[in-house]
């Protein structure tokens, strides 16, 4: 059985939180930066190990090394909910690498979000996986 999560709850950390996705299906980096506080901090755990970034415009950074160099890249599914004090988002990614074919990967974080955006994400992710 499969739990379910009440929808975002505060009008502010939903439109954050759909504003992240919609930059994130465009892989549209400085829209990504715009969803993040000034100060915002970033710590994913993604084979091969543990990246942080501090900042927005680092963490947009971040996101583009793990997103702009790929061929065929669709975002397959993307939500977000509300999880205790914080937000929750899951995404899954297909592309092609041409090494090994087509892949996936998923990723799930955790948001604070403020009134200046997002303050703190930590996510953790699949790594690439065969899709075929």
């Amino acid at each position: 059985m499969r739990a379910t999560f009440a929808a975002v709850t505060t009008v502010h950390a939903q439109d954050v939180a759909s504003r992240f996705l919609e930059a994130f299906s465009r892989r549209d980096f400085a829209g990504i930066a715009a969803t993040f506080s000034e100060d915002g901090r970033l710590r994913g755990l993604v084979p091969p190990g543990l990246r942080e970034a501090d900042g927005r415009e680092a963490i947009a950074e971040r996101f583009r090394i793990w997103n702009d160099d790929v061929e065929d890249w669709e975002l397959l599914e993307a939500e977000a909910e509300d999880f205790a004090d914080v937000v929750k988002l899951r995404w899954s990614v297909a592309s092609t690498d041409p090494e090994i074919g087509r892949t996936i990967y998923e990723q799930t974080a955790y948001a604070e979000i403020g009134e200046g955006g997002i303050t703190w994400m930590n996510l953790v992710c699949s790594g690439d996986r065969r899709a075929d």
